[in-house]
């Protein structure tokens, strides 16, 4: 179902939370019908524009610090790269001198970044003065938007796009919590290349969540080239936000994509001590 065919509730819902202003919501919600996934960001980038100053800091107040312990799937994917005890000392307590000096969040796009890296972005915004900083912020929060609502349309809750159906992507992937018998909805999931070099390096080619039925269906593009790539299963987040322990802080996969066929199915069946994983059809 696409945010064109729902009740207003439902779309106003699903905007929510991509983006906690109400007032953003409705704003977007109130353009549709998008026919498109750029009308759709066209419109979420012209209310974020509109977006008073007040409503500003509803929006922030839907995200967590960054290096606690996220709650929502996007934000536990977002945050994937925040690592290590010393960096997240460190960032808690540029976290507390942010907040001292601007009287809300620290803010910033963190998809694709280390800790490191945005521990050093926290120390240098630090010097900005007030108004300087309310625009970076306002410029974070669209990109965080932008790609929420990307993978909005990737996961099939987006505008109708050509014929009407979610492409599926070259590799897709399907996570059943064994130990609960039900599918793991939330878990983060980046797709990577490995190149040939010694020590092999990765290449980034997308990030997922796994939707409410446990999969992914758009992880990256519908063809990709004959090589080595890597999954990567965020399990240890996905389990300390349900406050279950766990030994497996990741799941790696990897596997080889040859040229025989153009789709590759990696399911993975999880529990907190054991996992396995099949090339599945």
């Amino acid at each position: 179902m696409h945010l064109d065919d729902l009740p207003l509730p439902d779309v106003r819902q699903a905007l929510l939370a991509v983006c906690a202003s109400p007032r953003w919501a409705d704003s977007v919600a109130a353009a549709r019908p998008f026919r498109s996934p750029e009308s759709l960001f066209a419109a979420a980038a012209q209310a974020l524009a509109d977006l008073p100053e007040s409503d500003l800091d509803m929006a922030l107040s839907g995200h967590p610090r960054i290096g606690e312990r996220a709650v929502g799937a996007d934000s536990r994917l977002e945050q994937a790269g925040v690592t290590g005890d010393e960096t997240l000392a460190a960032l808690a307590q540029g976290n507390r001198e942010y907040e001292a000096r601007f009287g809300h969040v620290y803010l910033v796009c963190a998809s694709g970044r280390s800790g490191e890296e945005l521990l050093a972005v926290l120390r240098s915004r630090l010097d900005n003065d007030t108004s300087t900083e309310r625009a970076v912020v306002r410029e974070e929060l669209g990109r965080i938007n932008r790609q929420r609502l990307e993978r909005l349309v990737a996961t099939g809750g987006g505008p109708v796009t050509g014929s009407g159906a979610v492409s599926k992507s070259a590799v897709t992937t399907h996570v059943l919590d064994a130990a609960a018998g039900v599918p793991a909805a939330g878990v983060a999931v980046r797709l990577e290349r490995l190149t040939d070099s010694i020590p092999a390096t990765a290449e980034p080619v997308a990030d997922g969540v796994t939707d409410s039925d446990g999969r992914i269906s758009d992880l990256g593009p519908a063809a990709l080239e004959p090589g080595t790539y890597r999954l990567t299963f965020a399990t240890g987040e996905w389990f300390a936000a349900a406050d279950r322990p766990t030994f497996y802080p990741q799941v790696v996969v990897v596997f080889a994509l040859g040229g025989d066929r153009a789709h590759h199915h990696v399911p993975l069946l999880l529990s907190p001590f054991a996992y396995s994983t099949y090339r599945g059809s």
